[in-house]
């Protein structure tokens, strides 16, 4: 459902994302034309639909929300396109999930703002073309890499949103929480927002779920903590200052879901190889910025605190970055480094991180090495 109190100025995070909306579209709106296509990047709950709506509150025109894996055949695509209003915002969801069939004429669409379509049949069969109204396409898709090559290179304005920090989540807790006639505790809002994995999305559904499961339409923090000890979700109220026994707790899988968890709160779009754990590449990821964007390798050596990795296993894992071709190869232990691997790293470009900086980074970005359910 539409909201039509939702603006760029009280849509809460991404910042960085609303004002190059902003400035995006105010160019179009001096210049009187409508803004070209647009793709919104970022996992379901992230608030992609909500960028949109604020875009169509904005320009004060109509929106409408269509999931492309709903377009199975051609009178689909056809309906969907010959209804569309005047400088609509037409959200199209999932765009990585849309037919082949489907991208020639929206790719034709957008180009050039027409509809090619066959009627008839056999010798009769004859093509028309017809001109459409201009109107503004808003794609999603979880990842870059998610969207066909081709198709990528169509969009005007290309943004990659990031996950949401305890703070941003907080105020929407509350927000959503009013809406729904739930009133919550400093304490609640805060577990609520720890358990939502930086997505916005999850909010409203782990309010009702706390709110029937305690029958209150008042929740304060023991409430909370009632309900989700019985969901099985383990969030914590503080990061320990000291991580290392509980890295030391995880097994090497889940250390390297630890750090991709990490890189995506970051900003990252990440990728964990097939080959995890051998000792490879463990994670692939894409930094869509600018100056530092680009390909990242990263490898993930969670070893004891006495077992210091040493120059060949950087020198090993260098090669494979050069390889690549990737902006820069990350090497992150749980232990530390030997002086012969920090020159070599050093010397080649490969970054380190050890054990204190990887604590920092955990307390910064609000991530606990306990692996919730």
């Amino acid at each position: 459902m539409r909201n039509s109190r939702l603006t760029y100025q009280n849509f809460i995070g991404q910042e960085d994302i609303v004002a190059r909306l902003k400035a995006f579209t105010e160019l179009f709106n001096a210049s009187g034309s409508t803004p070209g296509p647009v793709l919104l990047i970022g996992e379901e709950g992230m608030g992609k639909a909500s960028l949109a709506i604020a875009v169509a509150n904005e320009r004060d025109v109509g929106f409408q929300e269509v999931d492309a894996a709903s377009l199975e055949i051609v009178c689909d695509f056809t309906m969907l396109m010959t209804n569309l209003k005047p400088k609509q915002i037409l959200l199209l969801s999932n765009i990585h999930l849309l037919r082949k069939i489907h991208f020639k004429g929206f790719r034709e669409i957008i180009q050039d703002g027409k509809l090619s379509m066959l009627i008839g049949q056999g010798p009769a069969m004859r093509r028309h073309t017809m001109d459409l109204v201009p109107f503004t396409l808003v794609a999603t898709c979880p990842r870059k890499m998610d969207c066909p090559t081709e198709f990528l290179r169509e969009f005007s304005l290309i943004l990659s949103l990031e996950p949401y920090s305890v703070l941003e989540l907080q105020p929407l807790v509350e927000s959503i929480g009013k809406t729904e006639g739930i009133s919550l505790d400093a304490g609640a809002a805060s577990l609520i927002s720890r358990s939502c994995d930086g997505r916005p999305g999850n909010i409203e559904s782990t309010l009702r779920r706390v709110s029937r499961a305690i029958n209150k339409s008042t929740l304060t923090e023991e409430d909370v903590l009632q309900a989700f000890k019985a969901f099985g979700i383990n969030v914590r109220l503080d990061t320990p200052k000291n991580l290392l026994d509980n890295l030391q707790d995880l097994s090497g899988q889940d250390f390297e879901k630890l750090i991709e968890s990490l890189l995506t709160r970051m900003g990252f779009q990440t990728e964990m190889t097939k080959t995890t754990g051998d000792g490879g590449i463990d994670i692939i990821a894409r930094f869509d910025k600018p100056i530092f964007g680009g390909l990242y390798l990263f490898q993930c050596k969670r070893f004891s605190p006495d077992n210091l990795v040493g120059a060949p296993i950087v020198r090993d894992f260098y090669g494979a970055v050069t390889a690549d071709r990737a902006v820069k190869g990350i090497l992150i232990t749980t232990s530390d480094f030997t002086a012969q691997a920090r020159e070599f790293a050093q010397r080649v470009g490969v970054e380190l991180i050890e054990i204190t900086q990887l604590q920092q980074l955990f307390l910064e970005y609000g991530l606990t090495t306990k692996m919730e359910e």
